[in-house]
């Protein structure tokens, strides 16, 4: 025992070190496991809040991109009492634009047309008008005179929509030809004013802002009287 006692003495410094290096692996082993978990707890919430941002950022941009999808505008003519360019949601009908645009004028005919329909980004309307489309003679096997006469006929036996006289119609008939719109009408009514009338419907390419494929669109709907 006096010999042990001894030795410590003599290497005192020897066995502080040694005691010093039990205490601190003893609490290294006690405190390091439960620090590290804090650690990985605090690393998956993160990891939790950024994940759920990140959703809440693309829902809220995907409703934004599809809400911008579904507006847009569209165009009106014939009789309404404003026709025009309107803007539309993804829920409105054709009905909601009509009332955008003052409502139906005293001669609508709205019989053949769906305003129930929901009104679509760059889609064209046109609201007839009562009379705009007379009554075309019914054919006959007589041969007819004039190329004018038989297309009028060829349209009545078919069930077609009887033609619109350049000679005669007035600017709400001509705004039910889908590319009519009002200011196109107006020219259409003056060039016939300014020259007496149409001799023949490729005269239409005279007009101001008629070019070869507008004229295409136009031509089937029209015809020259006398």
């Amino acid at each position: 025992m006096e010999e042990k006692l001894d030795w410590l003495k003599e290497n005192w410094r020897v066995a502080a070190v040694v005691a010093i290096g039990i205490v601190i692996v003893g609490l290294y082993f006690w405190h390091g496991p439960a620090a590290g978990a804090g650690a990985s707890s605090i690393s998956s919430s993160s990891f939790s809040s950024e994940s759920t941002a990140s959703k809440k950022q693309e829902s809220s941009g995907s409703n934004s991109n599809s809400s911008s999808r579904s507006s847009g505008y569209v165009y009106i003519a014939g009789a309404v009492k404003h026709p025009g360019l309107y803007h539309v949601d993804a829920g409105t009908r054709w009905a909601d634009v009509v009332q955008a645009a003052g409502g139906l004028t005293k001669d609508a005919e709205v019989s053949s047309v769906n305003l129930a329909k929901v009104a679509k980004d760059q889609e064209n309307l046109a609201i007839p008008v009562h009379g705009a489309q007379n009554a075309a003679p019914p054919a006959t096997s007589t041969a007819a005179t004039t190329s004018g006469s038989a297309t009028t006929g060829a349209a009545v036996a078919s069930g077609s929509p009887a033609l619109i006289d350049l000679n005669s119609a007035t600017p709400e008939q001509l705004q039910t030809i889908s590319g009519v719109g009002p200011k196109r009408a107006q020219d259409i009514i003056d060039y016939r004013d300014q020259k007496g009338g149409y001799k023949a419907v490729a005269d239409l390419k005279n007009v101001s802002g008629i070019g070869d494929k507008i004229f295409a669109d136009i031509q089937p709907h029209v015809t020259v009287g006398p």
